[in-house]
């Protein structure tokens, strides 16, 4: 009799922790920022990279005492659209996975970026881009839509330019979606990262001759030192987003008299 004593009592304190853990990390995940990392193989985790601009991301935020929890839905090799729109790439696109891997965390800040497989050109120079520009453009747009619907905001970041070892026609091609990227931020009134000029203008302010290849893995995935220039930036459109200033507690103090 002792020992069943014992073992439901065991139960009952093993059942009680558990609910206070699980009641702990809700409440945690609830009161915390919650940002989601949307984007291609220059987003996702990967070998060589110690820290990926999300992870960079997430410390920042720990150590300015911000309670945010920084999600990464990075895929390698994926474009916006879905794979019956091009499927060379065997994996789950943006709009594969837009809701399971964005839209389900109820997120307060979206951060996207795509732009360098949908702009790819597989049959080169006179080959058609995976993703048209124009379906680009309809896919962000409704990414940015149905995040705004559900409460959330969005920061874009232009895809990053490619190193030297590029054809031109490449570069060409990837800064129209750059170009279009910061269009749609323009009219669509969201904030941008514009990662192709952050790039340019550290390379020229780093080196006489402006390369761009030290930021790079393999010139076209940022290594540690780009994923750190995307994260600050990052970091500095939010923090006045997140922390209320002198300003804006002053504004609010007019408002509620």
């Amino acid at each position: 009799m002792k020992t069943e004593r014992s073992d439901k009592m065991i139960h009952r304190i093993i059942a009680a922790v558990t609910f206070i853990l699980i009641s702990l990390t809700l409440f945690a995940q609830t009161d915390s920022v919650r940002i989601v990392a949307f984007g291609n193989s220059t987003t996702a985790h990967r070998r060589g990279v110690e820290k990926v601009f999300s992870v960079r991301l997430q410390e920042k935020m720990n150590m300015a005492g911000i309670a945010a929890m920084v999600i990464n839905a990075g895929v390698g090799s994926s474009h916006t659209g879905s794979v019956t729109d091009n499927d060379f790439a065997k994996v789950r696109h943006g709009m594969d996975r837009f809701q399971s891997d964005v839209l389900v965390h109820c997120p307060h800040w979206v951060i996207i970026n795509f732009g360098l497989n949908d702009a790819y050109q597989d049959e080169g120079i006179h080959g058609k881009a995976r993703i048209a520009l124009v379906k680009y453009r309809d896919n962000i747009e409704f990414f940015i839509k149905k995040i705004k619907e559900q409460g959330g905001e969005v920061i874009l970041l232009t895809p990053n330019p490619l190193g030297s070892r590029y054809e031109q026609f490449r570069i060409t091609q990837v800064e129209q979606y750059a170009n279009c990227v910061r269009a749609i931020a323009r009219e669509q009134e969201v904030l941008l990262v514009d990662s192709w000029e952050l790039f340019k203008k550290h390379a020229s302010a780093t080196n006489v001759t402006g390369n761009i290849d030290f930021l790079y893995l393999d010139g076209i995935h940022p290594n540690d030192m780009g994923h750190e220039l995307i994260a600050e930036a990052l970091y500095n459109l939010l923090l006045p987003q997140l922390v209320p200033t002198e300003n804006n507690c002053r504004n609010n103090a007019v408002n509620r008299q």
